[in-house]
C-alpha cells in the first residue's frame, strides 16, 4: 500500500531500516550527542532563540502541553477556527478551563487579517491566540505572517501559538515572525512515522512557563527544558524515531527547508493540474501544499476504496466533508514517478465512471508541471 494520505506519509527506505535497527539507550553519551545535534538543526529550521524539545506523543498531545504551559486556567484565548483540527485546538483549551472565544469562519476558507483585526478591536485583552496554519480537514493555509502582524498590533502581550503540523517544511513558518509557540510533527514533511513532537518556544513563552508550576506531570515543560539542556528527553523517548529524526535532518534537510517547500508547491500543482483534466476540482480555497482536498461528486464516492484496492491510500473528508472529498497527501518519500503512476491509476478509474476523459491527458499535464 503506498501513502498519498495527509499523514501518516512515505517514509524512506533507508530511514525504515534504521528504525528496524536494535534502540539505542537513552541515557547513553550517543543519544545525548544525537538529541544535542537534533536540537541544533531544529533552531537552525525553525528560527527558534531557544531550546527546542522532543516530545515522545503525537501533534495533538504536544499542542496539550504547550496550552498547560502558556493559558492558566480562567486565561483568555482565541482560536482561529476553520476546520476540524482548529476546532480541536479550541476543545483543547476548554477542556484545560481556559476562557475560549472562537473566531469562525466556514470550512474551505481561511480567516482574514482584516476579520481578526475587527475582532480583536472589541475584544483586545485576549492572552493567547491560537492558528493552525494549514488545516489539514480543508487543504486551506491561513495567512499566517499577517495574522501575527494584527495580533502584535492589537495584543501585543498575546502568546502567538502554531500549529505547524502540516506546515512545516512545506510552507515557511519561522519563530521569528513573532510566533511564541510552534508544534511538528514526525508523520507529516519530515518523512517520519507518527509518534514525535516538536516544541519550539519563543524567550517570552519560556519566563512565563519558568514561572509557573506545571499543571501535568508528563507534559512538565520545565522539565523538559532542563532534561534538553543535558540532551535527554523528559521520560523514556521514542529512541528509534529520534535516531530517525537526527538520520533525516543530515541527510534530507542538509540544504535548509527551500528545497522542500519548493518540492512540495511542484507536487501541489502537478496534482492540480491533473486533476482539472479528470474535471475534477478542490475544495475551498485549497492554498496549502500539504494536501490536495478533492470535490467528490456522488458517482466517484468510491474512488477512495477502488484507489485501496489498487495499492495507493489516500485520506477520506471529516466530520462535514465526510464522503464528499477525498485527501491527496503530496507530502513524505513520493517521487514523480510515484505521482504519476497514481495519477494514470486515478485517471483510469475516472474513465470506468464514464468520465470523458482523454487518455493520458492527466498524466501528461502532471508530467508538464514536473518538466518545466
Amino acid at each position: 500500500m503506498r501513502l498519498f494520505t495527509p499523514g501518516p506519509v512515505a517514509v524512506p527506505g533507508e530511514v525504515l531500516q534504521l528504525l528496524a535497527e536494535p534502540p539505542l539507550p537513552h541515557h547513553s553519551a550517543q543519544f545525548r550527542q544525537l538529541v544535542f545535534a537534533i536540537q541544533s538543526r531544529l533552531r537552525e529550521l525553525l528560527e527558534a532563540a531557544e531550546p527546542v524539545l522532543l516530545l515522545t506523543c503525537s501533534g495533538t498531545g504536544a499542542l496539550e502541553a504547550v496550552a498547560l504551559a502558556l493559558c492558566p486556567e480562567g486565561s483568555r484565548a482565541l482560536a482561529l477556527v476553520n476546520g476540524r483540527f482548529s476546532a480541536r485546538c479550541a476543545e483543547i483549551l476548554r477542556r484545560l478551563r481556559v476562557q475560549v472565544q472562537r473566531l469562525e469562519a466556514p470550512w474551505g476558507e481561511s480567516i482574514s487579517p482584516e476579520a481578526l483585526e475587527r475582532y480583536l478591536e472589541s475584544h483586545p485583552a485576549v492572552e493567547s491566540v491560537w492558528i493552525v496554519h494549514s488545516e489539514t480537514s480543508t487543504g486551506v493555509l491561513q495567512p499566517l505572517r499577517e495574522i501575527v502582524g494584527v495580533v502584535r498590533r492589537y495584543c501585543p502581550d498575546a502568546f502567538v501559538c502554531v500549529d505547524a503540523i502540516t506546515s512545516f517544511a512545506v510552507h515557511p513558518c519561522p519563530m521569528s515572525w513573532g510566533i511564541d509557540a510552534v508544534v511538528v510533527s514526525s508523520q507529516k514533511a519530515l518523512m517520519l512515522p507518527p509518534g514525535l513532537a516538536i516544541v519550539g518556544l519563543s524567550a517570552r513563552a519560556w519566563e512565563h512557563i519558568l514561572r509557573h508550576t506545571s499543571r501535568s506531570l508528563y507534559f512538565d515543560l520545565r522539565l523538559a527544558r532542563e532534561r534538553a539542556l543535558e540532551g535527554l528527553t523528559l521520560w523514556t523517548p521514542a529512541v528509534s524515531l529520534v535516531r530517525a529524526l537526527g538520520y533525516v535532518l543530515e541527510h534530507y534537510f542538509a540544504d535548509g527547508l527551500a528545497p522542500h517547500w519548493e518540492r512540495h508547491a511542484r507536487n501541489a500543482r502537478a496534482v492540480r493540474a491533473a486533476l482539472g483534466h479528470l474535471g475534477l476540482g478542490c475544495f475551498g480555497q485549497s492554498s496549502s501544499n500539504a494536501l490536495s482536498v478533492v470535490e467528490l461528486p456522488e458517482p466517484l464516492r468510491t474512488l477512495p476504496e477502488e484507489l485501496a484496492a489498487r495499492g495507493f491510500a489516500v485520506g477520506r473528508g471529516q466530520e462535514l466533508l465526510a464522503d464528499r472529498v477525498m485527501r491527496i497527501g503530496h507530502m513524505g518519500a513520493l517521487s514523480v514517478g510515484d505521482i504519476l503512476e497514481f495519477l494514470a491509476v486515478l485517471e483510469e478509474l475516472v474513465r470506468g465512471h464514464g468520465g470523458k476523459v482523454e487518455l493520458g491527458s492527466a498524466v501528461a499535464a502532471a508530467a508538464a508541471v514536473f518538466s518545466s
